[in-house]
């Protein structure tokens, strides 16, 4: 079980050895995630990547696991309910919203929210966007239809 303070490296294990890799930044975590040169991310991942490392991209992959599994087990998801009035009434896509939310809810620059880690951003992303919708009743009815769909057991409390 991971602990959002305690989490400062992401330990992987490879067949050799084991690194001890940063937990990223949002902007190098977009990098890696669109970088095909697996020798480039494996620099940005650590300083001094072993030479010796037979298969860097076994590397680059426990590494993305590694972090995915934390932003699951830390629970960072963005709340997220399928709402079939929702028209798509907007023909533009607005790239920097979840950075604007972030910088808004944390008092960051937007420029700075770039430079946290990505597990800080995820869990304030997540933050930023309850507190947006819990501001208004159809927001809070998002939130509960989202929560009521990441439920796996029944309720106690429910009458018949």
């Amino acid at each position: 079980m991971f602990h959002f303070t305690d989490l400062q490296f992401i330990p992987i294990q490879l067949s050799s050895c084991v690194i001890d890799a940063p937990v990223c930044s949002k902007t190098v975590w977009e990098q890696i995630c669109s970088c095909k040169d697996v020798n480039r991310i494996c620099g940005m991942l650590v300083e001094s990547v072993p030479q010796n490392i037979p298969d860097k991209l076994v590397l680059v992959q426990a590494y993305k696991e590694s972090i995915l599994k934390a932003k699951e087990e830390l629970q960072l998801e963005v709340p997220y309910y399928p709402r079939k009035d929702d028209k798509d009434d907007i023909k533009y896509t607005i790239y920097t919203y979840p950075d604007k939310m972030v910088s808004d809810y944390s008092g960051l620059s937007i420029y700075e929210v770039d430079n946290i880690s990505i597990l800080e951003y995820w869990l304030l992303l997540r933050d930023a966007f309850i507190y947006k919708l819990a501001q208004t009743k159809d927001g809070r009815e998002y939130l509960n239809n989202a929560y009521r769909l990441t439920q796996t057991e029944a309720d106690e409390d429910i009458e018949l």
